[in-house]
């Protein structure tokens, strides 16, 4: 792969392991060495980058294989990663850890289904669950919230797993529901950048290492206006401020077949402010776009 084509591919896997992404893994390896406390929460609002935090958790734990004692390969998962089923239903609860241990749809009843969950989740050495949007169970009809705990806190008695519950804020009530779940599970936040400053630039800067162009992009010089224009169109929220930076790129041809100058790579202030309307789409009023124009023009 040439370099042309190694930057295009680190504009579309970027993530950047800021500093409360840290502390959060750190939190999450912990998890298996407490006594009591070896379950968590990890809250915060739409947009942070919670999904895409999970996700490169995963990865730092990828799968091997084994062979057992009767020669039978055996697929080892560490920690595995699934989007909580809405509508939630058992059924569908169990498919999803299925899923996510490499195992098909398979007949059988909600005992049948429970019961092989249970020996996968054995025999392939599973150590961490996690369960993102587990907000949605909330607004569950088929199965009340107490259950549902109830039955992740016997997944984890049968099996030894620690559970790791992703989801909006709301999904704190699920934890405030009994007081042994106050004491099993801990609650992590991770929060958008409220404000344009030192730990937001130095967000910005961590991104334009990683993505180490042979000249400095200024994305977290003040004096550009980059680091205001990103804080204003994201809101502070990762989960929309990389999705506009890979865009400018991409709108900058890195894909091309023809892309061999990184020149041309440079992204300005119009091009942040066309990837925007691009990722965010036509859902801001007017108005909004009116302050966008006055926004612009003022940097």
């Amino acid at each position: 792969m040439n370099a042309f084509k190694q930057f295009a591919d680190k504009v579309d896997n970027l993530f950047v392991e800021h500093e409360k992404v840290t502390e959060i893994y750190e939190h999450l390896d912990a998890l298996p060495t407490q006594q009591r406390s070896r379950h968590s929460f990890i809250l915060g609002g739409g947009g942070v980058g919670k999904s895409q935090m999970a996700k490169n958790y995963l990865k730092k734990y990828p799968g091997h294989t084994i062979v057992d004692d009767e020669g039978t390969e055996v697929d080892i998962r560490p920690v595995v990663y699934l989007e909580t089923p809405h509508p939630f239903t058992w059924k569908e609860l169990y498919y999803a850890i299925l899923k996510s241990l490499g195992v098909s749809r398979i007949a059988g009843n909600v005992g049948d289904l429970k019961e092989r969950v249970l020996y996968l989740l054995r025999r392939q050495q599973v150590k961490k669950i996690i369960f993102d949007e587990i907000h949605s169970v909330l607004t569950s009809t088929a199965v009340s919230n107490r259950a549902v705990m109830e039955h992740l806190k016997h997944i984890s008695n049968e099996t030894n797993v620690s559970l790791i519950l992703i989801g909006t804020s709301a999904a704190k009530q699920l934890r405030d529901l009994d007081d042994q779940y106050k004491t099993r599970f801990r609650v992590k936040y991770l929060r958008r950048f409220e404000e344009c400053d030192h730990s937001f630039c130095h967000f910005l800067k961590l991104i334009e290492d990683q993505l180490s162009l042979p000249f400095p992009l200024g994305l977290a010089n003040m004096d550009t206006g980059f680091p205001e224009l990103l804080h204003y169109q994201s809101k502070g929220k990762v989960g929309f401020l990389i999705p506009i930076i890979q865009e400018a790129f991409r709108q900058k041809g890195i894909h091309n077949e023809d892309f061999n100058d990184f020149e041309k790579a440079k992204i300005s202030i119009s091009d942040l402010d066309r990837a925007y309307r691009i990722v965010v789409g036509d859902e801001e009023t007017e108005e909004s776009f009116e302050e966008d124009e006055i926004f612009i023009k003022t940097i």
